[in-house]
Parts: C-alpha cells; sequence; structure tokens
C-alpha cells in the first residue's frame, strides 16, 4: 500500500478512481489535470494506490500487468506507461 505523502490539490483537477479491467479490483486513486484518456500515470499524481511501487503495475487480487513504469529524461519525471484496454476509470466527487 503506498500512500503520497506530497498529495496537493491542483487547480482544474479532478480524481479517478482507476480499477483493474479483468476483476474490477480498485488499484489507485488519481489526480487527472485535463481533458483526455488515461494513457500513463505520473507516480506524484498518485494519490493512494494498493500495491507498491515497482518496475511493473500490476493488480494485486488477479496479478495481471496493467503498465510499466517509464522514466523522462525531457521532463524529469517518473510515471507509468498503461497498456490500453486493462484498466477502467471512474471520476469521484468528494
Amino acid at each position: 500500500m503506498y500512500i503520497n505523502p506530497y498529495y496537493k490539490k491542483i487547480k482544474g483537477s479532478y480524481i479517478l478512481l482507476i480499477s483493474c479491467g479483468y476483476c474490477k479490483t480498485d488499484i489507485a486513486k488519481y489526480q487527472k489535470v485535463g481533458k483526455g484518456n488515461v494513457l500513463r500515470l505520473s507516480i506524484d499524481r498518485i494519490i493512494e494506490l494498493s500495491t507498491k511501487l515497482s518496475k511493473k503495475l500490476t493488480c494485486p487480487s488477479c496479478g495481471k500487468i496493467l503498465g510499466t513504469r517509464v522514466f523522462l529524461k525531457k521532463e524529469n519525471r517518473k510515471f507509468y506507461k498503461m497498456f490500453r484496454s486493462t484498466f477502467n476509470t471512474k471520476n469521484i466527487n468528494y
């Protein structure tokens, strides 16, 4: 279980609940900024993660791989590149 201690609310952002596309288990709460689909999860915007941070993002119950960790030198940022159709998103208002 990972909880981000540096989480801050960003203006114009909203919270998404990301779940496994195979077994519907909740994986993460993510702060999304802007329109469009979720193609990658920036590690500094993850609020809660039900697994620990590792090279691959896997579902804790079924073990399927949902994404891989990548480092982008240009932005100096780590993120998970998500595989399409392996996860579901749901908007949370709280």
